[in-house]
């Protein structure tokens, strides 16, 4: 193989190294920065999915703890819930405020709809809670919006 390159003139050693050069940067390119950068999105779909599946042990532990004390009736905190479903789904409270018929008002601002469903499904699916009022209006942003909220335990 060295031969056959030393008997190449030198504007093909030349040429063939550049081509050599620029193919071994795309590789570089290609496998350093494209496949790391599909690699990481991955890794956070996965944190995701993790935080969610470590809420709805957190809320089971919560009824359990609950009913062992109690001997039947569970009394869940919801505040405490709705902080933790919220921010494993990456929604920012603006506003989290009880009232004295046991339910709790919470208000988001400029978070994304899907992330706010998913919070929704969550709460409602996940922990039996019910939403007994919703507001959602545009938050004049691609996908973002405003919402108010009331939660009562089912």
């Amino acid at each position: 193989m060295r031969e056959w390159f030393e008997s190449l003139s030198t504007r093909d050693q030349i040429a063939l190294m550049v081509l050599v050069g620029v193919l071994g940067l795309w590789l570089f390119v290609k496998v350093i920065f494209i496949e790391l950068d599909g690699r990481r999105s991955q890794l956070s779909q996965n944190n995701q999915v993790l935080a969610e599946k470590l809420v709805r042990v957190d809320l089971k532990v919560e009824r359990l703890t609950a009913l062992r004390a109690g001997g039947g009736e569970q009394n869940l905190n919801l505040t405490r819930t709705l902080s933790q479903a919220s921010e494993a789904n990456g929604l920012p409270v603006k506003r989290l405020q009880p009232n004295s018929r046991g339910e709790v008002q919470i208000r988001f601002e400029g978070v994304a709809f899907d992330n706010l469903l998913r919070f929704l499904e969550q709460i409602e699916a996940v922990s039996g809670l019910s939403v007994l009022d919703a507001s959602v209006t545009s938050a004049g942003q691609s996908g973002g919006v405003n919402a108010t909220l009331r939660i009562a335990d089912s």
